[in-house]
């Protein structure tokens, strides 16, 4: 018994360290989280008015612009080429996240009758061992940016995206990301990036009231400074998003392993004393029994 009480007294101690350190990165990415939805809020407003611009500016009049031309995809005897860029997360402990991204892929792969003319771009190692074991092509990977160096990766995959857009290298561009619609719904989702659609941006339906603006110098300067702040900040869009969702499910994960560390250290505790009172009970019946043998004699 004495043996069996220190093997659990061994369990609780190692139970007890396990909680704190599942405690602790629980409230770092707490902490992250904070940082990264004010990034998230912030980004929303500037979209949202960058959308309402361009649809503004698009609206009843015919443009040429290159990054607003719209593709017939898979319209010739090949199909379109496509670029799809996944996001997922570089480290694990965030619980389902990076399997519903991957599954979400799956069902993207399997649901795309050209996928044998699609290419990927990764962001994050484990989209990037995904494709590499389905044998997918890969044209870039990348890792899922520190805090310091979020801006810097968006601008590099807005220009990934743009360039193989602008010259023919894919027909299409496409992101499959998460979408946080709350804390407690992250929801796995395949968007377009390009061609860009400039016909269903909220609060420009019939009846709303659109902005009539003077341009100066002319509308396909304007466009070509609008339309690249326009690409890089959907790109964020979708990274911040990503990077919300996996901080949420991180710290989700770590709630309820720290809840069920808890929950095992109470069952072994009960287990604890159970055996402590069994040693004791022992210990004073082997007490009484000798001493009523010394009193026979």
């Amino acid at each position: 018994m004495a043996l069996s009480l220190r093997h659990i007294r061994r369990r609780i101690k190692s139970v007890e360290n396990t909680k704190k350190m599942t405690r602790a990165m629980e409230m770092v990415a707490a902490a992250k989280l904070r940082k990264l939805q004010e990034l998230l809020r912030q980004s929303d407003r500037y979209i949202s008015e960058l959308k309402r611009i361009l649809e503004t500016l698009v609206k009843e009049k015919p443009l040429a612009h290159p990054l607003l031309e719209k593709r017939l995809i898979g319209a010739d005897s090949k199909p379109a080429p496509t670029l799809v860029f996944v996001i997922a997360s570089d480290t694990g402990l965030c619980g389902s996240y990076n399997t519903n991204i991957l599954e979400r892929m799956s069902r993207y792969l399997g649901s795309e009758p050209s996928v044998s003319r699609c290419y990927f771009v990764a962001i994050g190692r484990h989209s990037a061992t995904y494709l590499r074991r389905t044998k997918q092509s890969i044209a870039q990977e990348f890792g899922v940016p520190r805090p310091n160096e979020i801006d810097e990766t968006i601008r590099k995959i807005a220009q990934i995206a743009t360039e193989r857009f602008r010259t023919g290298e894919a027909d299409q561009v496409i992101f499959i990301y998460t979408k946080v619609a709350s804390l407690g719904s992250l929801k796995p989702t395949v968007e377009q990036l390009f061609p860009i659609a400039t016909t269903t941006v909220p609060g420009t339906a019939a009846g709303s009231n659109v902005i009539d603006y003077i341009i100066e110098p002319s509308l396909d300067q304007t466009l070509d400074f609008i339309l690249p702040e326009f690409i890089d900040a959907q790109v964020g869009q979708f990274v911040k998003h990503s990077l919300v969702a996996e901080q949420v499910s991180r710290m989700m994960a770590m709630r309820q392993a720290t809840d069920s560390a808890r929950e095992m250290i109470e069952s072994l505790t009960l287990l604890r004393n159970k055996a402590r009172q069994a040693a004791i009970t022992k210990e004073l019946i082997e007490v009484v029994s000798g001493s009523r043998a010394l009193q026979i004699k």
